[in-house]
């Protein structure tokens, strides 16, 4: 475990080391409410394919080991970005970013603003979501958790999230981004995600996981590794 500093809060990260390292980098972020364990086995199974994964928990978040409160979109990429020149720090190489739903979304902002970042997996976020979330709410058939966090609540997150993605999304030109859905997740439709998609430039790809939303990360596993490999195949 080791620490990173962000501008207004220490983030806890995860280092997964490879044994037989392909000199490729990916940071890893999960979705709102939840903690780095959500995507423990994707991390650990990537890693055991030669990729060296940080993973951490974004402030806030009580199931995780960062602390501090979370009040906006801005922590979120705060939080990747130092996460992102930590990992810099301690290897060389390409680094991706990836990330689970908030996570996927913070994922896709932060590669958009660094050129240097490689390329993006986004699993089970889309474009849409506000509206998305209002009509969940309205029905009263969703719990948002967000007595899991010390901050803002999920649908004051999510308020600008379209008009973030309609300023990045096309920064993201000429770097590869796989864009994932889950068949059966109630909180993020696969027509969003395709929605996303479709806004996004190229190249890019898209492809649907059979999950849920909560354990979509480690049902992508597969698909994850197959778009990884076809752009670092193994010596």
């Amino acid at each position: 475990m080791i620490r990173a500093r962000a501008a207004r809060n220490e983030v806890a990260v995860l280092v997964y080391e490879p044994r037989r390292p392909r000199n490729v980098s990916i940071v890893a972020g999960h979705g709102y409410s939840s903690s780095k364990h959500n995507l423990d086995f994707l991390c650990s199974f990537l890693s055991s394919h030669g990729f060296r994964v940080f993973n951490f928990d974004f402030p806030g978040h009580k199931l995780g080991a960062s602390g501090g409160t979370l009040r906006g979109i801005d922590d979120c990429v705060d939080a990747m970005t130092a996460v992102i020149a930590a990992a810099r720090e301690d290897g060389d190489g390409r680094l991706y970013t990836l990330g689970h739903s908030m996570g996927a979304m913070t994922a896709l902002f932060c590669a958009a603003q660094d050129r240097s970042i490689a390329g993006c997996v986004a699993i089970a976020t889309g474009y849409g979501r506000p509206s998305a979330i209002a009509t969940l709410r309205n029905a009263g058939a969703i719990d948002f958790r967000s007595s899991y966090v010390d901050g803002v609540d999920l649908p004051s997150l999510f308020e600008s999230a379209d008009a973030w993605f309609a300023r990045l999304l096309p920064k993201l030109g000429g770097r590869p981004v796989l864009y994932l859905a889950a068949t059966r997740d109630a909180m993020v439709a696969p027509r969003s995600v395709r929605d996303l998609y479709e806004r996004a430039p190229e190249p890019k790809s898209y492809a649907t996981i059979e999950s849920d939303h909560t354990y979509a990360g480690e049902h992508a596993r597969g698909e994850v590794l197959q778009w990884l490999n076809a752009l670092h195949p193994r010596a």
